[in-house]
C-alpha cells in the first residue's frame, strides 16, 4: 500500500491529477483495512478437516451414546447393572488410550489408526440396533387403581400375586396409599420389592382397603411406571436378561473403546494440525460440540417420530444415522493434512519420569475426581429425567441445550478464559459448577427444568476440557503427545468414568436418584474449596523457586500472558 501510494503521487497520472495524494492515500489505507476485515472471515483451510471431523465424529456418536442408556434400560437392563457395565468399559480405556497413543507416536500412523476405530464403531452401531427385545414374562392381573397421598390416581391393573398375600379380593378396587415423599416430590408410587420396608396400616377386608407406609423414591416410582405401560397386555420384562445383557456389554465395551480412543487421537491431530496455536484448541472443538448437539436433537426427534405410539421406544433411526455420519467422516480423515513428529526412544520411559512428578500426579487426581462427576453426569442424568416421565423431546432439548448453550460458548472463548485464571483454577470452576449441577437436579419435579440446569455443562466440562489438552501437550516430553493425551484422557474418560458408573448404579440403586445426586453435589462443592486452597498455599510456595515446569513457563511466555495461581506447579 506504501508503494502504492508512493508511485501514484510520483508519477502523477492525468487520470489522478484531479485527486490529491491525501486522498489516494485514504483510499489505500481504507483497502488495506477492508483486506484485513476480509481475512478475518477466511476460513483456515489446513483446520477445515479438522472442524469438519470433530463435528462428524461427535455427532455420530450422539445418535446412539446420547441415548444408550435409556436403551439398555428398555432391554430390561438394570441401574446397578448397567453401572457395572459403563464402569467396566471405561477401566478398558484407561488402557485402551494411552496404548494406541504410543502405537502413533512409534509408527507415526495417525490417519490409519483413526480409520480403524471408525469402522468398529460402525459395526458395533449396527449389531446394537438388532439387539431383540427379551420375551415378556406374563402374569395374572385385575383391574385396581393406584392412588397417592396427594390424590393423584392411576387407573392400572396390579399383579394378583402381589396382592393376594395378604388379603382375598373382593370385587371392589385395591387402594394403596403411602406418605408423600422425601424431597418435596408430588408423587410417590409403590411396587413388590419394597414390601420389605413397608408397614401395614390398616386391612378392612369389606372395603378391600391396604395402607402401605413405604419408603418411596425414585426407583418406586420408575416401577410404577413401567407397570403402567405393561399392564396392558399383562405382561413384564425381566430384569437383566442374559442375552441382552452379555450382548450389550460386549458391543459397548467396542464402542466406548473406539469413543475414547478416536478422542484422544483427535486431539493429538488437532494439535498437530495447530502447531504453535495451541490457544485455538477450543475453536477447533467447539465444532463436535456443534456435531453432538445438533444430532442429539436430531436423533431424539427421529426416534420420537419412528416410536409413534407404542409403548416401547425404538431408537433405530440414531442408529443409522450414526451411520451415515461415521462414513462420511472416513473421507474427511483422509484430509487431513499432519505432520510427522519426532519419535521419542524411550517412549514408556519419558512419560514414566513424568507422570512420577508430584504436580503431575495433582494434575492426574484433579483429572480423576472431574471424570468421577462426568461419569455419573453423563450415564444417570438421561436415567433420573426417564422416571420424571421425560419424552425422547426432553432427552434431545436437553443434549442441545447442552452442547449449544453450555459447551459451545465455553470452548469458543477457553483461551481467553485460561490465560486469565490458569489451566489448574479451571478445575475449581469446574468442580462448583458439578456441585450447583447435581443439587439442582435433586430438587426438580418437571423434568423439562433439565433445560436450564444443563446450560452449567459448559463451565463444567467445556472449558475444563480444553485446559486439560492444553496442559498435557504443554507438558508432554518430545515424541510423547500422542502417549500423554490418551493418559489425560483414559483418566478422565476411563478411571474417572468408570468410577462415576459404579458410584452412580449403587447410588440409584439403594437411594434413588435424588439423594444420589445431592450429595454428589455436596462432594463436588467440598473438592471445589479443597482445590482452591492448594492453589493459593502453591502459589505462594512458589516465590522463589527454581523448579518450575519449564514447558509450561515458555508457553505462557509465547501466548504473552502472566502465570495465574495453581498455572506453573512446582514439580
Amino acid at each position: 500500500m506504501i508503494y502504492c501510494h508512493a508511485f501514484l503521487c510520483k508519477e502523477r497520472s492525468f487520470e489522478l491529477e484531479e485527486y490529491s495524494c491525501g486522498t489516494v492515500k485514504r483510499f489505500c489505507s481504507l483497502m488495506s483495512y477492508s483486506r484485513k476485515k476480509m481475512g478475518i472471515l477466511q476460513v483456515n483451510r489446513k483446520l477445515l478437516p479438522v472442524k469438519v471431523h470433530y463435528f462428524l465424529y461427535n455427532g455420530a456418536l450422539a445418535g446412539v451414546i446420547a441415548f444408550i442408556s435409556v436403551y439398555a434400560k428398555q432391554l430390561g437392563i438394570s441401574a446397578g447393572a448397567l453401572g457395572f457395565i459403563f464402569a467396566s468399559v471405561s477401566s478398558f480405556a484407561v488402557i485402551s488410550r494411552p496404548l494406541l497413543g504410543s502405537l502413533v507416536d512409534h509408527f507415526q500412523r495417525l490417519k490409519l489408526v483413526l480409520v480403524c476405530l471408525v469402522l468398529i464403531n460402525i459395526a458395533a452401531d449396527l449389531v446394537m440396533n438388532f439387539i431383540p427385545q427379551p420375551a415378556s414374562i406374563p402374569v395374572n392381573t385385575i383391574n385396581n387403581s393406584l392412588i397417592c397421598h396427594q390424590n393423584i390416581s392411576y387407573n392400572i391393573r396390579l399383579r394378583t400375586d402381589i396382592c393376594e398375600w395378604n388379603i382375598n379380593f373382593c370385587d371392589g378396587d385395591c387402594i394403596y396409599s403411602c406418605h408423600r415423599c422425601k424431597f418435596n416430590r408430588t408423587t410417590c408410587t409403590y411396587n413388590s420389592q419394597t414390601l420389605s420396608n413397608s408397614k401395614l396400616i390398616s386391612n378392612e377386608s369389606q372395603n378391600c382397603i391396604q395402607q402401605i407406609l413405604a419408603n418411596c423414591n425414585d426407583s418406586i416410582m420408575e416401577h410404577c411406571t413401567e407397570w403402567m405401560k405393561d399392564s396392558n397386555d399383562g405382561s413384564i420384562t425381566p430384569e437383566n436378561p442374559l442375552l441382552q445383557l452379555c450382548t450389550v456389554t460386549v458391543l459397548t465395551v467396542l464402542m466406548y473403546i473406539c469413543m475414547g480412543s478416536l478422542a484422544s487421537l483427535s486431539d493429538a491431530a488437532c494439535y498437530n494440525a495447530l502447531g504453535d496455536r495451541r490457544d485455538l484448541y477450543g475453536k477447533q472443538r467447539m465444532w463436535g460440540t456443534m456435531g453432538w448437539g445438533s444430532f442429539a436433537f436430531i436423533a431424539g426427534y427421529l426416534n420420537q417420530l419412528t416410536t409413534g405410539s407404542s409403548s416401547k421406544y425404538n431408537f433405530s433411526a440414531g442408529f443409522f444415522m450414526s451411520i451415515v455420519l461415521f462414513l462420511i467422516d472416513l473421507l474427511v480423515i483422509s484430509k487431513l493434512k499432519l505432520e510427522n513428529t519426532k519419535k521419542s526412544k524411550h517412549i514408556f520411559k519419558d512419560v514414566g519420569n513424568l507422570i512420577s512428578k508430584p504436580s503431575i500426579i495433582l494434575f492426574l487426581l484433579r483429572v480423576l475426581s472431574v471424570g468421577i462427576f462426568r461419569g455419573m453426569s453423563s450415564y444417570y442424568v438421561f436415567w433420573y429425567l426417564r422416571t420424571l416421565n421425560a419424552s425422547q423431546m426432553v432427552l434431545g432439548c436437553a443434549s442441545a441445550v447442552l452442547c449449544f448453550l453450555g459447551e459451545l460458548p465455553f470452548f469458543f472463548l477457553s483461551g481467553w478464559i485460561i490465560r486469565k485464571i490458569g489451566h489448574m483454577n479451571a478445575f475449581i470452576v469446574s468442580f462448583s459448577s458439578y456441585g450447583i449441577k447435581f443439587l439442582s437436579y435433586s430438587y426438580i419435579v418437571n423434568p423439562w427444568w433439565s433445560l436450564l440446569i444443563e446450560v452449567l455443562q459448559g463451565p463444567c466440562y467445556g472449558c475444563l476440557y480444553a485446559a486439560m489438552t492444553s496442559y498435557a501437550k504443554i507438558i508432554s516430553p518430545v515424541g510423547t503427545e500422542a502417549t500423554v493425551q490418551g493418559l489425560a484422557s483414559g483418566t478422565l474418560e476411563g478411571l474417572g468414568v468408570a468410577s462415576g458408573c459404579l458410584l452412580g448404579g449403587y447410588g440409584f440403586q439403594n437411594f434413588g436418584g435424588r439423594k444420589t445426586f445431592f450429595w454428589t453435589g455436596m462432594i463436588a462443592f467440598v473438592l471445589a474449596i479443597v482445590n482452591c486452597v492448594i492453589n493459593i498455599v502453591s502459589f505462594y510456595r512458589r516465590t522463589g523457586r527454581t523448579d518450575e515446569i519449564p514447558e509450561l513457563k515458555i508457553s505462557l511466555k509465547a501466548q504473552k500472558c502472566d502465570p495465574s495461581p495453581g498455572d506453573i506447579i512446582t514439580s
